[in-house]
């Protein structure tokens, strides 16, 4: 993901689809399936920088849930580490996830690699389980630079709270054990580029390249004091 390359093009996307006027029915963005445009918004912002991308025929499936696997290549996506990927392909850190698994190396990379996510007790992965919001929280805080000596030591409700008090979680509101789909997803990753990190400096800067802050701002204001964009 080269952000400086992209960076014109989600803005411009970001500032249309906020500032259109749609008639009824018809998508906001560039997926056919989404009609809600904060979520188009997401998406579009999301795709635009290579870390989503849709299903096929125009589709995005916001209401899909994703895999454990799934959720780590959006994971070394936003971490802005692809060309890192070569490193981690033919190695073997979990018994259920070989080197011929197709995200393999998203998952060696976003566990050991970036220590953004970790396997279950019994020492397995899980690539195709499906991921739950308190799993999804807490990989996203440690992205952010939070370990669990920074959280209470109830799992996942410390990390929980913890991203409600930054505003990582602002618009997804579920349990722990919830699966979260696509849509809402798409919704926190924004959040992440918003977020400052634990050091204090936002995420999106930590992406390389010059990024001013007004661009991937959800809270940025025109000369009216009006948003320009809304996630």
């Amino acid at each position: 993901m080269n952000v400086k390359r992209f960076l014109a093009a989600v803005l411009a996307a970001a500032l249309s689809l906020s500032l259109m006027v749609l008639p009824a029915g018809a998508a906001p963005g560039s997926f056919s399936d989404i009609t809600d445009q904060n979520t188009a918004l997401n998406a579009d912002i999301l795709r635009l920088m290579g870390i989503v991308s849709g299903v096929g025929d125009n589709q995005f499936n916001p209401g899909g849930t994703l895999t454990r696997a799934q959720f780590c290549k959006m994971v070394v996506c936003a971490l802005n580490a692809e060309d890192e990927l070569g490193l981690y392909r033919t190695v073997t850190v979990y018994p259920d996830v070989k080197p011929s698994h197709w995200a393999a190396a998203y998952i060696n990379m976003a566990s050991k690699g970036k220590n953004a996510i970790s396997g279950f007790s019994d020492g397995t992965f899980g690539p195709d389980r499906t991921v739950t919001y308190g799993q999804a929280i807490t990989i996203l805080m440690r992205m952010l630079g939070y370990s669990d000596s920074d959280v209470s030591v109830v799992w996942p409700d410390g990390y929980i709270d913890q991203a409600m008090a930054i505003g990582l979680s602002d618009g997804v509101k579920l349990s722990g054990s919830s699966p979260i789909n696509r849509g809402q997803a798409v919704r926190l990753f924004v959040n992440l580029l918003n977020c400052k990190t634990k050091s204090g400096g936002y995420y999106y800067n930590s992406l390389g390249g010059s990024v001013e802050a007004v661009l991937l701002d959800a809270n940025a204001k025109n000369d009216a004091g009006e948003r320009i964009m809304r996630t």
